[in-house]
């Protein structure tokens, strides 16, 4: 079975370090056609204020480019600044400060949106999914990274919606306004039997027009249904409209993250 992106599976260690473990991204390695790696902080009771912490960064990193990597990622809880401040010491570049946000199920019900309603995706949806998708999360990390072009950027969300409709989502859902497909959210379970969004837009038409909350509202009684109890969304912190919505639906900031990247090599692969 091919790999799909957004699945949850932890990737395998290719390299152990003293206190990080590089992991290769197996989907990204093969959507982006360069080696793409994931930098994970591994050590416990270590004391990430040590000078030596930033070292072994940099020693990973140079040991990665030395194995054919051409970008990797390190996620930072963001109140662990010490382990940030090596992250910036060892080269590496901020892309992305993310906010995870969780709310408890009951209560929600869809709402209409502009006269039409919420329905579930159909096959014939798909280009017009990706249309949205494409230009729909100029605020995620790949957006703001400048390993990756636009057009890699676009392409890289508009497969990550058909992979969802494809059956990487419980449920994949439209909203309709005088029979145009507006914005779309989905539905995923998670191992330990919660819920998340992984993705939700609106099309730039129809934003702050309560499409986005008729899908959230949507998205919330379709856990209800399944017995789901909590439900998490990750959003950008920069994305105040996203921020605000939640906070509307319920939500409340359960985590935050920074991502950081560096970039090994140049070359370029771009993807449809």
């Amino acid at each position: 079975m091919a790999m799909k992106l957004g699945t949850r599976n932890a990737p395998l260690a290719d390299r152990t370090f003293d206190a990080f473990e590089l992991r290769r991204l197996d989907w990204d390695t093969t959507h982006f056609g360069q080696k793409m790696g994931v930098l994970a902080f591994t050590a416990t009771g270590i004391d990430t204020r040590r000078a030596a912490l930033a070292s072994n960064l940099r020693h990973a990193l140079a040991e990665a480019a030395d194995d054919g990597y051409a970008h990797v990622i390190l996620r930072v809880p963001a109140p662990d600044l010490p382990l940030a401040r090596a992250a910036e010491q060892a080269g590496l570049r901020l892309v992305d400060v993310s906010v995870d946000l969780a709310s408890p199920v009951g209560g929600h019900h869809t709402i209409a949106a502009n006269g039409g309603g919420i329905r579930a995706a159909m096959p014939a949806d798909i280009d017009a999914l990706q249309s949205i998708a494409e230009s729909a999360f100029q605020f995620s990390r790949f957006g703001s990274d400048p390993f990756f072009s636009a057009q890699q950027v676009a392409g890289f969300h508009r497969q990550w919606v058909s992979n969802l409709c494809d059956g990487l989502a419980k449920a994949v859902m439209v909203a309709l306004a005088s029979d145009e497909i507006v914005g779309f959210t989905s539905c995923a379970l998670q191992a330990d039997g919660t819920g998340r969004i992984p993705l939700i837009a609106t099309s730039d038409e129809h934003r702050r027009q309560g499409v986005g909350r008729a899908l959230v509202d949507a998205s919330l009684a379709w856990f209800a249904a399944a017995g789901v109890k909590s439900v998490r969304v990750k959003t950008q912190a920069v994305n105040y409209p996203a921020l605000g919505l939640y906070h509307r639906a319920g939500f409340t900031i359960a985590a935050t993250e920074l991502t950081f990247s560096a970039s090994l090599n140049t070359t370029r692969a771009l993807t449809s």
